[in-house]
């Protein structure tokens, strides 16, 4: 699974689960047909009387192999959907309390994610977007607290600076 990317571990799942429900249809058809088919006559008149048997049966025996059958097929794909959903959805709530803390504290750790989960990239990506966040607040914080006591001190050169720092910092941080 490591040199596969992830969609290719689902699909040969999703492709299990059809072989499988195949599989399971074949072997309702051979046990409704071995059900219908009853004892094998000689004469013509058991022949005919099973023959009457079997389209009486018939009905209710593949409604029982079909809902049998859809039941089966709607447990898989539901294992496979939570299955599936866990390793994705477990990693978006980590995200948004990772988004929760970089917002309430520029100190607080960030929630990793657990060994299975998907989505490892983007965890780094919001990782380094965090960090870049935080570090450009800093730096605002910095230059802020440089132009506000320049301007306290008087010195005109030392506030241009600063200013001139926070202007080229805006704009980096533009989209």
């Amino acid at each position: 699974m490591q040199d596969q990317p992830l969609i290719f571990f689902h699909l040969k799942l999703v492709a299990k689960v059809a072989l499988t429900a195949g599989v399971a249809a074949m072997l309702c058809l051979l046990v409704a047909a071995s059900f219908l088919a009853g004892p094998s006559g000689s004469s013509y008149e058991s022949i005919i009387r099973n023959s009457s048997i079997t389209r009486a049966q018939m009905g209710p025996v593949m409604l029982l192999a079909g809902l049998v059958l859809v039941s089966l097929v709607g447990v898989v794909t539901w294992m496979i959907a939570l299955y599936s959903s866990f390793r994705v959805a477990g990693p978006l709530y980590r995200f948004a309390q990772n988004v929760k803390l970089a917002m309430a504290s520029d100190t607080a750790g960030l929630v990793n994610l657990r060994a299975g989960d998907s989505l490892k990239e983007q965890e780094r990506h919001i990782k380094d977007a965090v960090s870049g966040l935080r570090a450009h607040h800093a730096m605002l914080d910095r230059l802020s607290w440089q132009a506000s006591s320049a301007l306290e001190r008087g010195d005109a050169d030392a506030y241009a600076d600063a200013v001139a720092s926070l202007k080229a910092l805006d704009e980096k941080a533009r989209i």
